[in-house]
């Protein structure tokens, strides 16, 4: 599922064109669509900037654009304003990339999960460069929050372990 996930990544990246869709637009979504359903064995849809894969057990990945997720395991995260530049998003994982945040804006973000009881097993990092925090809370969900200050960007990440 790794190399899948990694192939899908690529395949966004490179495959996805942004805008009106012209015919072969249209037809390179449909190709990418045919490329991941195959790989992956589920129901890939693609819209513009945005794949979205539904497994064969029924889960389902959200991969690409730059909206909040209001909906899977994104819905456990505070919401940090920002541009977003990357979603990912699952049932059981969802990291997000949000660009322009500055140092006190961080440490107010950083505030603002600990207060939604993201402070259980609590590890901090932090040195000239960046600045880390990870712990969980009660329901088991699994917070990792870098910063990188030069390039004032910050990649939330969060997991739930799956029983």
């Amino acid at each position: 599922m790794k190399k899948a996930f990694i192939l899908c990544l690529i395949l966004v990246l490179i495959l996805i064109p942004a805008g009106c869709k012209s015919p072969s637009e249209m037809a390179a979504e449909k190709l990418t669509e045919k490329v991941l359903e195959d790989i992956t064995g589920g129901k890939v849809n693609v819209d513009g900037e945005k794949v979205t894969i539904e497994t064969e057990d029924g889960s389902e990945l959200s991969l690409g654009g730059n909206e909040w997720p209001k909906d899977k395991l994104g819905k456990a995260i505070p919401k940090l304003d920002g541009k977003v530049t990357y979603v990912a998003n699952s049932d059981a994982l969802c990291m997000i990339t949000v660009e322009g945040i500055k140092t006190a804006e961080f440490e107010k973000y950083l505030e603002k999960v600990k207060d939604a009881g993201y402070t259980q097993n609590e590890v901090s990092y932090s040195d000239s460069s960046s600045k880390a925090y990870m712990a969980t809370n009660a329901d088991d969900i699994a917070f990792q929050l870098t910063y990188l200050i030069e390039s004032e960007e910050v990649t939330i990440t969060v997991g739930k372990n799956q029983k």
